[in-house]
């Protein structure tokens, strides 16, 4: 990767190969560090792979041939190419696809390609060199075990779109008044709310910081965007997990929103990033009396 500034792989035999390895281990940290976790994989050079995420002996291991990720970094997409497979394997650990035996190979392949464009993004790599390595070198046709090149390039621009919404939503949220107070809320519950479904009275507000919209919570649980024309934009559901009181269920979204009122994008890492805040009608500052 050597517009990054790293050593770049040697691809051979003999004494370099320790340089492969801390080629490799720079590029996995950078992937990690991005995602907010801690590095624990192990890095391992294995000639009869092009790169693999494995557990040995409990250990999170990624096998790489240094030959092949040579080829990568110095012809076929020099800067980005081998860190993209790095983070796709490194994303097969985070999604943990590594600890148990799948029936759904095409959508831990697609997560993991997620997982890898979200990363780039956040290392500041275009959407083209991005996803420049997969346009090379994936296989057009899908296979048992893998999708086609197009539905793989697919999902690294999802990924990559991700981070670029991200970024904007933290650059809007360092410019949104932290004044205002979240509204508490209570556990969802499916069957004691939204049982008259054309009440669509108007309960409370979602403020989404990089959103020009605004959202409206309806009795029915129906949510409501607004921005000149009031239309359906999803609905209450049940939350992903007890840290939640409920989710925000969109067409292709969906947010989690904890008790004190505040709304979380869960990121491909697994880690929860505010986005937004619920309010009431009429929301109050911090500072009002």
């Amino acid at each position: 990767m050597h517009g990054l500034g790293g050593l770049g792989y040697m691809g051979r035999p003999d004494g370099s190969q320790a340089a492969d390895l801390a080629e490799a281990r720079a590029q996995v940290e950078r992937v990690v560090r991005v995602s907010g976790l801690e590095m624990n994989f192990e890095m391992i050079v294995d000639r009869s792979t092009p790169a693999a995420a494995e557990i040995i002996n409990g250990r999170r291991v990624i096998l790489f041939d240094p030959r092949f990720m040579a080829q990568v970094a110095d012809r076929i997409c020099p800067d980005w190419g081998a860190t993209s497979i790095l983070a796709h394997e490194v994303g097969h650990h985070l999604a943990g696809h590594t600890l148990r035996q799948t029936s759904e190979p095409w959508r831990d392949e697609l997560e993991a390609d997620e997982f890898s464009g979200f990363v780039l993004a956040r290392l500041s790599a275009t959407l083209a060199e991005t996803t420049s390595a997969a346009a090379r070198i994936l296989p057009e046709q899908a296979t048992p075990t893998h999708p086609g090149r197009k539905d793989r390039i697919a999902a690294i621009v999802h990924g990559w779109q991700n981070a670029e919404a991200l970024v904007s939503a933290e650059l809007s949220q360092a410019r949104h008044s932290r004044g205002l107070v979240p509204m508490k809320q209570t556990r969802f519950d499916p069957d004691g709310e939204g049982e008259e479904s054309s009440d669509l009275a108007i309960v409370s507000r979602i403020i989404l910081y990089d959103d020009p919209s605004d959202y409206y919570i309806t009795r029915s649980g129906r949510i409501d965007s607004y921005d000149g024309t009031r239309r359906p934009a999803g609905h209450k559901a049940l939350p992903r997990s007890a840290d939640f009181a409920w989710t925000f269920q969109a067409d292709t979204m969906r947010f989690d929103v904890d008790y004190s009122g505040r709304v979380f994008m869960r990121l491909p890492s697994g880690v929860f990033h505010e986005v937004g805040l619920v309010l009431a009608l009429l929301p109050q500052s911090a500072n009002s009396p």
